[in-house]
């Protein structure tokens, strides 16, 4: 199992608006490169702000070397396609093939309905949108000319450049099952196309029922990819003492989202040992990847204890 590290590009910016500790997020990415970690970033515009995650994918991208940059999760349907299709390709030729993208629909939340508003895009859309999202950055990264008429932009023997360093192009891991909910439409689209899930707030168990759904799901669209990569997003908080490390969490948590916090599925909170064996029982319920956010804003001593008491159980 792969482990990798949300970038804290929330978490400056909830400390300072105008002077946000961006030599925080850059250090977390050294270290996680030097480390044999990956880097990931989370996506949104007004409901929970933070550094451009494309942006911010692309500098880790010329400071990097060896970690894969994740998204966990990108929006797309908060943007136009074609110039998201350029923009990532962009990246993934930067960084020199390491890019993953973990896409999602976005939330049913009142906050989360008024980002799209403010971006000008149609909320209730949001699933035909990500979906066409995929379609046209497949067809545009074949670098064969395109004719399409979308929902709202239309492409006449388009094409863009630079194409993705590889020529199936960046992995697509698509949201499906978070908090252990089954809705079918999500199983669907990871099957017609995703080459794998990402999802959040799961218990172990939950990981098992859903890579079962899932390989289905690939079976029945003719689409087989078995060991099809599984990434769990999940919280960490090293403390040698459990109550403090849930204390730290449930305040960090509640200032991240801003009240509502979930605290369903497994985290890694309290001692090393503890926080191994957690990860553990994710790694033999057949998760391949982890996208792990420190709770707290000492990110920078929780990621040099993980890195020296955690990360080494999983070498």
């Amino acid at each position: 199992m792969r482990l990798g590290v949300l970038l804290p590009h929330r978490a400056v910016v909830i400390q300072s608006t105008r002077r946000p500790a961006l030599d925080e997020c850059w250090s977390v990415a050294r270290m996680c490169d030097e480390a044999g970690l990956d880097v990931w970033v989370g996506d949104s515009v007004v409901a929970k702000p933070r550094v451009e995650p494309l942006t911010t994918l692309a500098y880790c991208a010329a400071i990097t070397t060896h970690a894969r940059l994740g998204t966990a999760i990108l929006l797309p349907a908060l943007r136009q396609p074609t110039v998201l299709a350029h923009l990532l390709a962009s990246i993934d030729q930067i960084s020199t093939g390491r890019l993953v993208l973990g896409l999602g629909a976005g939330w049913a939340l009142p906050e989360i309905v008024r980002e799209w508003e403010a971006c000008g895009r149609v909320h209730k859309r949001r699933g035909r949108d990500l979906e066409e999202h995929i379609i046209v950055w497949r067809k545009l990264w074949s670098g064969e000319p395109v004719t399409y008429a979308g929902s709202d932009f239309k492409l006449t023997q388009a094409t863009v450049g630079p194409l993705p360093w590889n020529e199936a192009g960046p992995p697509i891991l698509i949201t499906a099952g978070n908090r252990g909910e089954i809705i079918p439409a999500q199983i669907d689209r990871v099957g017609r196309l995703g080459d794998g899930v990402i999802t959040t707030y799961l218990t172990d168990d939950d990981c098992r029922n859903l890579r079962e759904l899932c390989e289905a799901s690939f079976e029945k669209h003719h689409r087989p990819r078995p060991g099809f990569p599984m990434c769990v997003y999940t919280t960490v908080r090293i403390e040698d003492d459990a109550a403090t490390a849930e204390a730290v969490t449930a305040d960090f948590l509640s200032k991240y989202y801003g009240g509502g916090v979930n605290f369903r599925g497994l985290m890694g909170l309290g001692s090393p040992t503890s926080v191994i064996a957690t990860l553990k029982r994710y790694e033999a319920a057949g998760v391949t990847d982890l996208c792990i956010r420190f709770a707290g804003i000492d990110q920078l001593s929780q990621l040099e204890r993980f890195i020296e008491d955690v990360a080494p159980a999983f070498a």
